[in-house]
């Protein structure tokens, strides 16, 4: 394994607030944990130049401009702004306006850390406006926390981290939509998609259906339903697969068909791929 290093400058004021947690191995097996957190008003020529250390790091910034460098990019980071990276690659970050770079920030790791950040990276970016201060307001719930360590903290710091992460999910892939602000021909795919099942579907007869063109409409389903149509459409089948085969006696090839899958291999390869488990086997285990 690479060994850590680090370069820095601690060109930061007497108000700003560092804090060091060292987690139980309960925390550490089970919990998202804090490694280390706080507030900075850091001033030029503050930075911090690192590799292969283990843990995430999520900055906001409150004021001031800093720069990041992180896999080959270059992001300015102004009011509003988080960036999100995976310590083990190098980083480089640093203030570059004269006024101080001022941000919350927080190093933690936890057993789903690493899917979450593979969530965030879908679009490729590091760097995200926020839409409101929810974000930076946990962050200082998890410090309170942190300082006035009890029985309990290690519980409600893994939930916070957890509401954390969802948060920044929400915010850069702008989720914080309400179900009557979904569009109507968004709708009418679903209900489409979910009343013509059993029956070939491809993208171009949504198209048809929603008058509107098959990639604008494939791009906006999946923001509002949180997948690609016809992957919806796949999950509607399994979901229907699932109940013929715990509450009928239905053969696993009468069923495929029922789902609209007429090679019966194909429904089991298929079957098996989204629950780990084959039908017959999801059928004994039901």
């Amino acid at each position: 394994m690479e060994q850590y290093w680090e370069k820095a400058d601690y060109s930061w004021t007497d108000d700003s607030i560092r804090c060091f947690n060292t987690p139980s191995q309960r925390a550490r097996q089970l919990f998202y944990y804090v490694q280390e957190i706080g507030h900075f008003k850091a001033m030029k020529p503050y930075f911090t130049e690192r590799q292969h250390l283990k843990s995430y790091l999520l900055k906001y910034t409150f004021g001031g401009r800093g720069k990041l460098i992180y896999e080959g990019r270059e992001y300015t980071l102004e009011k509003g702004d988080v960036f999100f990276i995976d310590c083990m690659n190098y980083q480089h970050y640093s203030t570059i306006s004269d006024e101080p770079w001022e941000m919350d920030w927080i190093h933690f790791y936890g057993p789903n850390a690493d899917a979450f950040y593979g969530e965030f990276m879908k679009n490729g970016s590091n760097v995200f406006h926020a839409k409101n201060g929810r974000i930076s307001q946990i962050i200082d719930e998890i410090m309170a926390l942190v300082e006035t360590r009890n029985a309990k903290a290690e519980f409600r710091i893994s939930l916070l981290i957890h509401e954390m992460l969802n948060e920044v999910l929400i915010q850069k892939y702008d989720l914080a939509f309400e179900e009557e602000n979904i569009p109507d021909y968004i709708i009418e795919a679903k209900k489409f998609l979910e009343s013509h099942f059993k029956e070939k579907i491809t993208l171009q007869d949504l198209e048809r259906v929603c008058r509107l063109n098959k990639y604008q409409l494939s791009k906006e389903f999946t923001h509002y339903i949180g997948i690609p149509p016809i992957e919806y459409l796949i999950h509607f089948r399994i979901n229907t697969a699932k109940r013929l085969l715990r509450y009928s006696n239905k053969s696993v090839k009468e069923i495929a068909l029922d789902v609209g899958i007429e090679d019966p291999p194909y429904f089991n390869r298929l079957f098996k791929r989204k629950t780990e488990m084959t039908p017959l086997a999801y059928r004994r285990n039901g």
